[in-house]
């Protein structure tokens, strides 16, 4: 039997929780006896009663921990809850009748006792559980602000997501007073969720902004298309009115929806990506009490696992990286209340094998997400030492380590430019893929691939630089007209990578979901739009010429990998014909003493000799080094 973080289930509260349910317990029998004998209980019932106190204690302590009842929030019950309310009833019921049948076949529990017995002790643990919810909101209804500084507000979208956007704003956001939804269905029209009526649609805003003096629209649909969202947009522009949109999430397992904030709507939103579903409960699973290591951690994509990371509550999180800022800026932007989490910041390159040796012995992590990774690629063409040295040796020093000190599962977050890659970047990225694959084959430690491509607003993107350009007036800078991108958002990758890790045996290379590339410059065309401006006119856009090593377009899969669906339609299972790379550790190791020299044309054509394959792009590889990758390029 598996007993949920039996340790953090016995807190003096949580403990005196657990008293009171076992009363409940033994209250909950007696009631059923006294029900079933009409309140006129013999002798030797009730002697037969006592007798079963002590199994009672017994079975259902088991089964209140081993459904996790102390690791719960209960003033934040949901139907979820309620369930393991009556699975853990049940089988503390079975479990008393088969103790107490194998202890004394004489305990014999008439059939409609043991009903009874269930159906009161369910409703007294829902109702205890309930009734403390209830109370607890009041309580916070009580401590709410004056009305007179509450911001009133509309909620678009009287679905599932505007209905958990209320509570949300009735438990977290009291800032806010919600005066009513909109929704574009005319059926739902002077109908009232949660006790707040549909007052209209999109186009009732400007007329219920007057009237009600409502000062702020808060987005709440599962699924908007950028032209629905552009419209809104410009209506509560015209109309005076702030927007902004709720961000969240949907857990597979339940159907529930969980709000994650209100923010305001950017070039994220207006990329038209669905929202994100997750089965919430795998990832708890993989997560929840586990000692977790992240590299890279204070990179986009790195901090953004950090933070989701805390919220499955690991019993440690260890995060490495190389860079002193982007650490300290990760330290300062993790949340103060991060419950029982024991957070390590190490500041270390992932080179440094002996340092990340001893972080290893110290946490004993049991799950590693390798983020670390030098990405920018006209960078890399320069630096094709330094590129070697990270991606490829520093991954392998990673997987070694994580082998080597029994890491139950490894994730290596990659890119789609390792598909015919032209760059250096995308070549080192290449090779890592293929030693995790390769040390994988014979390793006890899972290991696990996640390619996807760019991530709008990552640091060193071109949001970055074209919000930088905008707001201080200048030419908004694009390589090529032609040039397109793959995006994705931060926050939907960190929660599919978490995903996949939870999905993957080990073996796997998964790929993300990607939807249609995007062309950079209909990127800048909407960021100038969003900003206010009118693109070609208040700021112009300028194309500047592809860069060394960059290719017009990204591709996803190598022409000898095939994908496989899996149960979530954001991820797919990548399946490679790729055959093992012989005296692959040997020829690693020639590569990482060809970069140690600085060399760059034979660090580069060392490696293209080991991840040769599969074709490039002759249009776009540096010119710089073209002789040295010219011969593994098929005409």
């Amino acid at each position: 039997m598996n007993f949920p973080f039996y340790g953090n289930q016995l807190r003096p509260r949580r403990l005196a929780l657990f008293v009171f349910d076992l009363a409940l317990g033994c209250l909950s029998l007696y009631f059923a006896y006294w029900l079933r004998y009409e309140g006129s209980l013999p002798p030797e019932t009730l002697e037969n009663y006592f007798g079963l106190i002590g199994f009672v204690l017994v079975s259902r302590t088991i089964a209140y921990f081993y459904f996790g009842f102390y690791t719960r929030f209960w003033k934040y019950s949901t139907l979820e809850d309620l369930i393991q309310i009556i699975k853990a009833v049940a089988t503390g019921t079975f479990l008393l009748l088969f103790t107490s049948f194998l202890y004394n076949r004489s305990f014999l529990i008439p059939r409609s006792v043991i009903i009874i017995d269930m159906l009161l002790l369910i409703m007294m643990l829902g109702g205890s559980r309930l009734g403390w919810r209830l109370f607890r909101e009041q309580l916070t209804n009580q401590n709410k602000m004056d009305e007179s500084h509450r911001l009133p507000v509309l909620i678009l979208g009287a679905g599932d997501t505007g209905a958990h956007l209320l509570r949300y704003i009735q438990r977290f956001a009291q800032q806010y007073k919600v005066i009513g939804f909109l929704d574009d269905d005319p059926k739902k029209l002077n109908n009232s969720l949660s006790g707040v009526k549909v007052l209209g649609d999109r186009q009732s805003i400007p007329d219920l902004t007057n009237g009600l003096d409502i000062k702020e629209v808060l987005i709440a649909t599962n699924t908007i298309s950028n032209e629905s969202l552009g419209e809104i947009i410009d209506i509560c522009s015209q109309s005076g009115v702030k927007y902004k949109i709720a961000a969240s999430i949907t857990d597979l397992s339940t159907k529930e929806v969980h709000i994650s904030k209100i923010k305001n709507i950017d070039i994220q939103d207006l990329l038209g990506r669905d929202q994100v579903s997750l089965d919430l409960a795998s990832l708890r699973n993989l997560m929840q009490g586990k000692r977790v290591l992240v590299t890279g951690a204070g990179g986009s994509i790195g901090s953004e696992l950090c933070r989701q990371i805390l919220e499955y509550n690991p019993s440690t999180l260890v995060m490495v990286d190389r860079c002193e800022n982007y650490l300290y800026e990760l330290r300062a932007s993790l949340p103060s209340g991060h419950g029982t989490t024991r957070l390590s910041f190490i500041f270390s390159s992932i080179t440094n094998r002996e340092k990340l040796e001893t972080t290893f012995s110290l946490n004993q992590p049991q799950l590693v997400f390798h983020a670390a990774a030098h990405k920018h690629v006209p960078l890399m063409e320069d630096n094709p030492d330094e590129a070697v040295i990270n991606n490829v040796i520093g991954t392998r020093i990673v997987a070694e380590t994580s082998e080597k000190f029994g890491v139950e599962k490894f994730i290596l977050v990659s890119t789609d430019k390792v598909v015919r890659p032209s760059s250096v970047m995308g070549m080192t990225k290449r090779v890592a893929e293929k030693f995790i694959q390769h040390i994988g084959r014979k390793s006890k430690t899972r290991f696990i691939i996640v390619r996807f491509g760019n991530v709008l607003g990552s640091n060193g993107s071109v949001v970055p630089l074209f919000k930088k350009q905008i707001s201080e007036g200048r030419a908004v800078t694009v390589t090529h007209p032609d040039m397109e991108r793959f995006f994705m958002l931060i926050p939907e990758a960190a929660q599919l990578i978490m995903q996949a890790a939870a999905i993957g045996e080990g073996g796997n290379i998964f790929l993300l979901e990607m939807g249609e590339p995007v062309k950079i410059v209909d990127l800048a065309r909407k960021m100038i739009q969003l900003a206010g401006y009118v693109p070609d006119q208040d700021i112009e856009i300028k194309f500047t010429g592809i860069r060394p090593g960059e290719k017009l377009q990204e591709e996803l899969v190598n022409p000898d990998e095939t994908t496989v669906p899996t149960f979530h339609k954001k991820i797919k299972i990548l399946n490679t014909e790729s055959p093992e790379i012989s005296d692959f550790e040997a020829k690693l190791d020639a590569l990482y003493n060809v970069a140690k020299t600085g060399d760059h044309a034979k660090t580069i054509k060392t490696l293209w000799a080991i991840g040769e394959g599969n074709g490039q792009d002759l249009n776009t590889v540096n010119p710089k080094f073209w002789d040295v990758k010219k011969p593994s390029i098929p005409t």
